[in-house]
């Protein structure tokens, strides 16, 4: 049955979530809404209360839920949503995968985070959350949805079993990383130095612990008991309403009276770097990079999976699995982001004025990672 994202339930507007609200009306939405009202016309709800999860304090995760369909339909999968869970069952080329949607959520007390990809405060020590606080709030949800056992399911059994994850934890969720989770997940950390012809030197060692001041929790997920029986980890922080946004932009649901750039971090082609390389550009120009629903995910694979899954069968831009001790990451698309930023702004403002403030963008970026 079709379901109706914007169906007016009559619901107090302090019960919507803020986001919802604006792409319920914002001007600068209106590309997102003509493609949800697309999506939505083939998309089945089994449990009946998607649009109102969708429209209050489930925003997030059911957006995800959104974005992995779609990612998964333009992979070529049969997708099949009858069942409460697993959220997906995937059908492609003789083979059937179970997937489940995961988010790393606010605590219930926290009430609604505020969208925004910068953590508080001024300075963020990146070694301390890649080593510690990102993989236990990657961590701890994936871990919860281990000890619900999916794979004993009738619908399940047999099947290889994948978790998609993303954080929206909090301000900053957009800076966590699949560097973070992949660390978590096979229990090394990963380290780099360059030698003395000036090649970039990777390795890794084992870490057996992630803490903070509130907790700690072991590393190698892979390495838990019934962990076999997860054969991958999808990792994005790509699926957000800003996505649809671009793509709707980019495509049928164009809005002439919106101008739309993203701009942030992506792979650089260099095997020596050691950062990564800025980007900027306008969305749907002639020219600009074509955004596809997997751009910047990455499946991360399971050595020790009961069921394993071809590397590239999930439709992922990027996959990481072990081979002979190291942790390989393949890459699909020439284009991957790390992170990004939409900013918007009407047609008819001062190209000079936007222009400007683009210019402090790239600036403040190319200084942050140079070449």
């Amino acid at each position: 049955m079709a379901i109706n994202l914007f169906q007016n339930r009559d619901v107090k507007k302090s019960k919507l979530h803020p986001q919802f609200a604006q792409l319920q009306t914002g001007p600068g939405y209106l590309p997102a809404r003509r493609l949800l009202r697309k999506i939505q016309k083939n998309f089945h709800d089994p449990d009946g209360n998607f649009v109102e999860q969708f429209q209050t304090s489930g925003f997030d995760q059911r957006t995800f839920e959104l974005f992995l369909h779609e990612m998964f339909k333009e992979s070529g999968n049969d997708i099949d949503r009858s069942y409460d869970r697993p959220d997906f069952i995937l059908s492609r080329d003789d083979l059937t995968v179970a997937v489940e949607a995961v988010t790393a959520s606010p605590a219930s007390n926290k009430g609604v985070v505020p969208y925004s990809p910068f953590p508080d405060g001024d300075k963020v020590d990146m070694a301390q959350a890649i080593r510690h606080e990102l993989p236990i709030r990657l961590g701890s949800p994936l871990y919860s949805k281990l000890r619900k056992r999916y794979w004993e399911l009738d619908q399940v059994k047999g099947k290889p079993l994948v978790f998609a994850i993303q954080d929206f934890s909090r301000s900053g969720s957009l800076l966590s990383s699949s560097v973070a989770l992949s660390q978590y997940l096979y229990g090394v950390e990963f380290h780099s130095e360059y030698d003395s012809s000036g090649s970039l030197i990777v390795g890794n060692s084992e870490i057996n612990t992630h803490m903070n001041d509130l907790k700690s929790i072991p590393s190698g997920y892979f390495k838990q008991p019934d962990s076999e029986h997860v054969s991958a980890i999808i990792f994005t922080n790509a699926g957000t309403i800003a996505k649809f946004n671009r793509i709707g932009q980019e495509g049928f649901a164009h809005d002439s009276s919106l101008v739309m750039f993203r701009y942030g971090t992506c792979y650089r082609h260099d095997p020596d770097a050691s950062l990564p390389a800025p980007f900027l550009y306008e969305v749907g120009a002639s020219g600009s990079p074509k955004e596809s629903w997997r751009q910047g995910s990455v499946a991360i694979h399971n050595p020790s999976a009961k069921h394993p899954i071809p590397i590239g069968w999930l439709g992922t831009s990027a996959d990481m699995f072990i081979r002979d001790e190291d942790v390989i990451t393949e890459f699909h698309e020439p284009f991957h982001p790390y992170m990004s930023m939409t900013h918007m702004f009407p047609a008819s403002s001062n190209r000079y004025l936007i222009q400007r403030e683009l210019d402090k963008v790239w600036q403040e970026l190319t200084s942050a990672y140079p070449e």
